[in-house]
């Protein structure tokens, strides 16, 4: 995430651009906002960290690095060598994909939509498949056409080593550092990045004075699909972005 900074000042840079009025993220993006208010505070007047957390914790890791040796135990993979070989790790990434997916969704979500229900007219007793079988491999199979499996592991491979307090003095030191005004938001049903992650950011940044929760059953997806709640949660970070530049 520390990379990705550095590669978003320095391309700011050559367009002669200095600083910003905010910078805005959910998720993975949200974790390149915490290194933003963080290590480039002098370059950006507001922020708004949603759905994140200020490190990669014990479980996103043990999910992310299972989903990685998925797509490397596939045989297609050839060490990540496999461009131009006409073989791609096709089975390594939809099963990634299918893991990864289930800690977007929020569990009472799943619940509802499909219960253990059979899909269609299978019978998962002789071989067929349940409702949820079904969603998650129609999702992976949907990545397949837009994503490549190397790509796929060196940005979850990021996202692992996501942590702001790393030579910083630790996590709480970092945070408590920082003086940029921020927006803090959260999930309810947020599985992924669960609500005691933003409430951390919340309670240890000097900028931001209360957490904002989304109500959604969409789990880590909420981030997305709420677009009204999340809206107006980038409409206080502009506000607060403008109050900056005036003063």
């Amino acid at each position: 995430m520390r990379d990705q900074v550095a590669a978003d000042v320095a391309a700011l840079a050559a367009l002669g651009i200095n600083r910003v009025a905010a910078v805005v993220g959910g998720s993975m993006g949200g974790a390149r906002a915490v290194e933003w208010i963080v290590g480039q505070a002098d370059r950006v007047r507001a922020g708004l960290l949603l759905a994140v957390g200020a490190r990669a914790t014990a479980d996103q890791i043990g999910t992310q690095t299972t989903q990685i040796a998925a797509i490397k135990a596939d045989p297609n993979w050839q060490g990540g060598d496999y461009h131009d070989t006409g073989r791609r790790p096709d089975a390594g990434l939809t099963i990634a994909r299918r893991f990864a997916h289930l800690t977007y969704r929020g569990e009472l979500e799943l619940d509802t939509r499909f219960a253990n229900d059979n899909q269609g007219d299978e019978d998962p007793a002789t071989g067929g498949r349940y409702a949820v079988q079904s969603y998650l491999e129609h999702q992976g199979d949907k990545l397949l056409a837009r994503f490549d499996a190397g790509s796929y592991v060196i940005l979850t491979e990021a996202l692992n080593s996501h942590d702001v307090g790393r030579g910083r003095g630790g996590v709480g030191k970092a945070l408590r550092g920082c003086r940029v005004p921020v927006v803090v938001g959260g999930i309810t049903s947020d599985r992924l990045y669960p609500l005691r992650l933003q409430e951390e950011l919340a309670e240890s940044l000097p900028g931001c004075t209360e957490l904002h929760v989304v109500d959604s059953a969409c789990g880590h997806d909420g981030f997305l699909v709420e677009s009204e709640a999340v809206g107006e949660l980038i409409r206080k970070t502009l506000e607060l972005a403008d109050k900056e530049g005036a003063c």
